[in-house]
């Protein structure tokens, strides 16, 4: 059996990854955002914005026909669509300043953010699905699994990210477990 990983050091991958901007509905736009009934926009926004890093971006980039557009930070951990392996990708995550992120309680200066190489291995674990390669439209994909059905799927927060990281941890558990048969 694997150790736990402590939260804490999923905070500080998570706030290596996380961005404070968010492009989501690009017609969304053409809302005014004053919350009107029946208004098929009421909740969704085309670009969403943070004081601190709010989300992973499961796009890679995104651009709207009037010209504005965001990569992602996680795009630098690939060079095209060419997939990387574990230690590249531990590699890019550490090259990533961190920012202490908005969802977990407590604070980390850049100096504390340092992830354990546990938890490192880990998120590419999840990432990558145990195979040995990850390549950035399978971290795209895998990034908006993570994302619970009823929220946006362009950006996946803080509690989805670190429940989705131990949640499946403990699914991989049960399959050891000797089925029940009812008669």
């Amino acid at each position: 059996a694997r150790m736990a990983i402590e939260e804490v050091e999923y905070v500080k991958i998570f706030g290596r990854l996380g961005e404070k901007t968010l492009m989501g509905d690009a017609s969304a736009g053409a809302c005014c955002h004053s919350g009107c009934d029946n208004c098929e926009w009421r909740y969704s926004f085309d670009i969403m914005q943070s004081a601190r890093p709010k989300w992973i971006p499961t796009y890679r980039e995104c651009k709207f026909e009037d010209g504005r557009e965001h990569v992602a930070k996680w795009s630098s951990l690939f060079e095209g669509d060419e997939p990387v392996d574990k230690q590249a990708f531990i590699d890019g995550i550490l090259d990533l300043k961190f920012e202490m992120p908005l969802g977990p309680s407590g604070f980390l200066t850049a100096k504390q953010a340092v992830p354990s190489q546990e938890a490192l291995e880990m998120v590419f674990f999840k990432l990558a699905k145990g195979k040995p390669t990850l390549t950035p439209r399978q971290m795209g994909m895998r990034l908006k699994k993570m994302v619970p059905p009823t929220m946006d799927p362009t950006g996946l927060m803080w509690t989805d990210f670190v429940c989705a990281l131990q949640e499946e941890d403990e699914e991989e558990e049960i399959e050891e477990l000797e089925p029940i048969v009812i008669n």
